[in-house]
């Protein structure tokens, strides 16, 4: 896959823009404060669907405009395809001039891999930002697991409503095992998903690395968590639904 035009309007500090690029590497240079970087993030708002670098949209559009548009066009092996995101009040997003219904069918067309210096949190800091990293790649890879992903967060905020109904309103706790069963069957993809998809890291990672170090070092990169079967994850919930009751939030969680 390769990116073959990027065209900006009313984007960060361009009003108009169009930048043909070829099937290898390229490479954007230039002087400080020109608009590299911005190019970055116009191509990531079309694989993503969001920016990298703010959660305001309004600041994606020069301050000048009161819109703005990116579009860009891709190439496969097997079809060709154009991404364009308007920016006004709202945020619309097409594929081939057809509206998506929902940010995260953008997903898996145009594969992409961030790294800036701000990365180097991933391995520093803690683990939500290496969770949120295998998130977005996963989501490109595996349309399937976004879905899992927002239904696990959809489920587990209807559990926690519940369990503070049972503390202030007295509601039966029967109701509780409707979304526990879901929350362990979502946890479930979820951790496989991960599984598979830092395997296939580990597996590529060690032979490139063992080149670099000329078969002096090894790597090893492993996915930790606390789920481990459906059945355990089950178990967990329920065995802490006193608890959960009196915090008013679930306490046992996958991701």
């Amino acid at each position: 896959m390769y990116i073959k035009k990027i065209e900006l309007t009313n984007f960060r500090n361009y009003n108009k823009q169009v930048i043909e690029l070829k099937d290898n590497i390229n490479i954007f240079y230039g002087n400080n404060a020109q608009g590299k970087t911005n190019l970055l993030e116009a191509i990531y708002l079309c694989a993503i669907g969001k920016s990298y670098r703010t959660s305001k949209d309004k600041e994606l559009i020069n301050k000048e405009e009161e819109y703005s548009k990116v579009q860009i066009e891709f190439a496969k092996k097997d079809r060709e395809g154009k991404i364009a995101v308007n920016l006004s009040k709202n945020k619309v997003i097409s594929l081939n001039d057809i509206k998506l219904k929902k940010m995260s069918e953008v997903l898996g067309n145009i594969n992409i891999v961030l790294f800036s210096p701000e990365e180097i949190d991933i391995f520093k800091g803690g683990p939500d930002r290496r969770r949120k990293l295998l998130d977005i790649m996963i989501s490109q890879l595996r349309p399937n697991y976004i879905y899992c992903l927002n239904m696990y967060f959809k489920v587990l905020e209807q559990r926690n409503n519940y369990l503070k109904q049972i503390k202030y309103d007295n509601k039966s706790q029967e109701m509780l095992e409707i979304w526990e069963l879901k929350l362990s069957e979502y946890a479930e993809n979820i951790y496989l998903y991960r599984k598979e998809f830092v395997k296939k890291i580990q597996d590529k990672i060690e032979d490139i690395h063992m080149k670099i170090t000329q078969n002096k070092e090894k790597i090893e990169i492993k996915y930790v968590s606390n789920f481990e079967t459906k059945e355990n994850f089950l178990k967990k919930i329920r065995q802490n639904r006193k608890i959960d009751i009196i915090k008013g939030f679930t306490t046992i969680r996958n991701t």
